[in-house]
């Protein structure tokens, strides 16, 4: 792990994006914009949609020497955030430096499976600092994300919180920690002193109670509750969808709770497939018996109505004091199919919360706390203060 350290950046939260045409004149309009801004800190956050992906690192390059930002991390996606508005597909970059005191960066410049993950845990820096917030970037090749973000996190080492996602580029996934990274987990973490504050939007709507896996193994579930699965899940959703269960693909998925949260939180896995004969189901998750799900519905309406809610709630909690900037991870299957157009969620950020500097980047599997979600949005706004 790289750790900064030089004189404490003083300044604001500067935001820059570029789309279309050459690369390289698009960075220099990014550069131009943060250098206006007054840019200045030890960190510097840049995503770029796929077009672009190739050329992240000289990006990032281009900024770190243009404006003496030493720490850069992102990565390359589908599509992109900027305050009130995103890219998808189109060529495009968007960055962010905030000013950060050095000592309170520290870049993760690639982790490739769990023992390097907990070593980082246990640097100086991070004991010095715990518990840290991070923002990382999770190559979706890698087999050991869950176990890595446990080993980072763990409450024996310090502890902490962490948001981001897994890169959806489409052939290979490309990031950016101090240069390019893949095929593992990278981004940046920082101190107990940065003041953050994060709200996570389902964007599915609970139906019935949970339930417990009593006969199955390996995600293929037989009874639930001691009754036949698919006897259970039609019960759930109702006597139309029961009648013709072709209905339920992508519209009914399976939620796992999260067992230690005080707010019924939970995490979305795919609903596999159905036997009506057996009266099986499968799920995508490894659930064996005694292990617990509940199944919810997912559609516009409730994507809308949750992100709103999540929203009202971060201001509610923030009270008073100032968001400096943001970041924002939503799932490649939110956006306009949820949202009804392009740039809906960035919109309804800046509608509830008010226009400050913003990043983000849409992913396949969304990070936050210690666990992988699906079909979520997670947002982080740093503060003038700390609640």
């Amino acid at each position: 792990m790289n750790t900064a350290r030089a004189q404490s950046a003083a300044g604001h939260f500067a935001q820059g994006a570029a789309a279309g045409g050459d690369w390289r004149a698009a960075i220099r309009k990014v550069g131009d914009a943060l250098a206006a801004q007054g840019a200045a800190g030890a960190l510097g956050l840049i995503y770029v949609t796929e077009p672009w992906a190739e050329h992240l690192p000289d990006m990032a390059a281009t900024l770190k020497q243009r404006l003496g930002v030493a720490q850069w991390a992102g990565c390359a996606s589908f599509g992109i955030f900027m305050p009130g508005q995103e890219v998808q597909r189109d060529p495009a970059v968007t960055a962010m430096v905030a000013p950060f005191a050095a000592d309170d960066v520290a870049v993760l410049p690639g982790l490739l499976d769990e023992a390097s993950a907990r070593t980082t845990a246990t640097t100086p820096w991070c004991r010095m600092n715990a518990p840290v917030f991070g923002i990382i970037h999770a190559d979706p090749r890698n087999a050991q994300l869950d176990a890595m973000i446990g080993a980072l996190m763990d409450d024996d080492v310090g502890g902490g919180y962490v948001v981001g996602g897994l890169t959806p580029a489409a052939h290979q996934p490309m990031q950016m920690a101090d240069g390019a990274v893949t095929g593992g987990l990278s981004g940046v973490l920082l101190s107990s002193r940065v003041a953050v504050a994060v709200t996570l939007s389902q964007g599915c709507t609970p139906l019935g109670p949970v339930h417990k896996v009593t006969a199955g193994r390996r995600g293929v579930i037989a009874e639930l509750n001691g009754k036949p699965a698919l006897d259970v899940l039609k019960d759930n959703v109702g006597e139309m969808l029961a009648r013709d269960l072709r209905r339920i693909a992508g519209y009914i998925h399976v939620a796992l709770p999260v067992s230690d949260s005080d707010v019924r939180d939970y995490a979305v896995r795919n609903l596999m497939g159905i036997d009506p004969k057996s009266g099986l189901i499968a799920v995508g998750a490894d659930l064996n018996p005694g292990d617990t799900l509940m199944f919810v519905r997912r559609d516009p309406a409730s994507a809308q109505a949750d992100f709103n809610r999540a929203l009202e709630d971060l201001k509610k909690r923030i009270g008073n004091r100032r968001i400096l900037g943001g970041h924002y991870v939503s799932c490649v299957a939110r956006g306009a199919q949820m949202f009804g157009h392009v740039g809906a969620e960035a919109q309804m950020i800046t509608r509830v919360l008010g226009e400050f500097p913003l990043v983000g980047f849409f992913a396949n599997g969304e990070i936050s706390g210690r666990r992988l979600y699906g079909y979520t949005g997670v947002l982080s706004v740093f503060l003038d203060q700390a609640l």
